[in-house]
């Protein structure tokens, strides 16, 4: 059997007490005697402020304490052009969209954000975001709604039903298709060249992985759903509500999915973003909802004990 060293490359450290590190870092604290690592602690979903309309299928981009939703289906509109920022504890109204539009999906941060394609009717409209007001861009080559797309303002990644899209920051190209045609999976995870889509409807629990050039499927889901809500890395994961309505969390390690604490609220066409640590849920049906969930999740030393 491999010893320690041989796998990592170091011997374990004899530490005074403990340290601040990552994930997965072995020591042994010499003030208590015991052998300890860094894992992850219980992550938990707490009430953030409210959207200021119930929205459901706008795009959302960013991280728990600068994210944006712009557009969806509104109270009194089923294409709005309604823009929010979220502050990290209230949603402010900013510049609307110059194209109202439904089931699209967001990418970038809350000063650099793209607006991508969208319904009704199909629309190939693309819009940036500056952080003060909306400016078109190139289109994408299909039109489509019930996407999702990941990445940044100069590099971004857009699929669903089943073609993909890749931006560069000047055009959208066509690239590999998803290996399951579906639409209404997770999206804001990863990036251009890193991407992973989970779900999709009727109740897929099919994962799938970009990168770069092609999609491969990985472990499913526990449970299967679509219009779902996500964020993180290929590698570190999370995925959030979905139709049928629940409230599941899963959590991916870039091997397995692993069920965590539920949303306080079900609900489907919700959005998301920020990492497995530090998440965002928004709006959602059904009923539509102005609800937003902060998901927070740390690491904690922990002894290791053995048999």
């Amino acid at each position: 059997m491999a010893t320690y060293k041989e796998i990592h490359g170091v011997n374990i450290q004899s530490r005074g007490s403990d340290p601040t590190t990552l994930e997965g870092d072995v020591w042994y604290n010499s003030s208590t005697s015991k052998l300890k690592m860094y894992t992850y602690a219980a992550g938990a979903w707490a009430s953030g402020g409210n959207m200021n309309q119930a929205g459901e299928g706008g795009a959302m981009a960013g991280i728990q304490t600068a994210a944006f939703y712009a557009g969806g289906n509104r109270p009194g509109s089923d294409t709005s052009a309604l823009s929010e920022e979220y502050d990290g504890s209230a949603w402010a109204e900013g510049n609307n969209l110059n194209t109202g539009r439904r089931s699209v999906p967001g990418a970038g941060t809350q000063t650099a954000g793209l607006c991508i394609s969208g319904i009704d009717p199909a629309k190939a409209n693309v819009e940036l975001y500056n952080g003060t007001s909306w400016t078109e861009i190139a289109d994408v080559n299909s039109a489509r709604g019930y996407c999702e797309a990941t990445g940044t303002s100069t590099a971004a990644l857009f699929w669903g039903s089943p073609a993909t899209e890749q931006w560069n920051g000047t055009a959208w190209s066509e690239v590999a298709d998803l290996n399951t045609a579906r639409n209404q999976s997770s999206g804001n995870t990863g990036t251009s060249t890193a991407a992973l889509a989970a779900g999709g409807p009727p109740a897929r629990a099919v994962v799938e992985t970009w990168d770069g050039s092609s999609w491969t499927e990985v472990a499913d889901l526990n449970t299967g759903r679509g219009n779902l809500g996500g964020g993180g890395t290929t590698s570190l994961a999370i995925a959030f509500g979905g139709n049928p309505n629940t409230a599941n969390t899963e959590q991916y390690d870039g091997s397995s999915w692993t069920e965590v604490a539920n949303l306080a609220t079900a609900r489907y066409n919700i959005r998301g973003s920020g990492t497995t640590f530090l998440a965002i849920a928004a709006g959602g049906e059904s009923p539509k909802s102005v609800a937003t969930e902060e998901w927070t999740q740390s690491l904690a030393a922990q002894t290791i004990a053995f048999d």
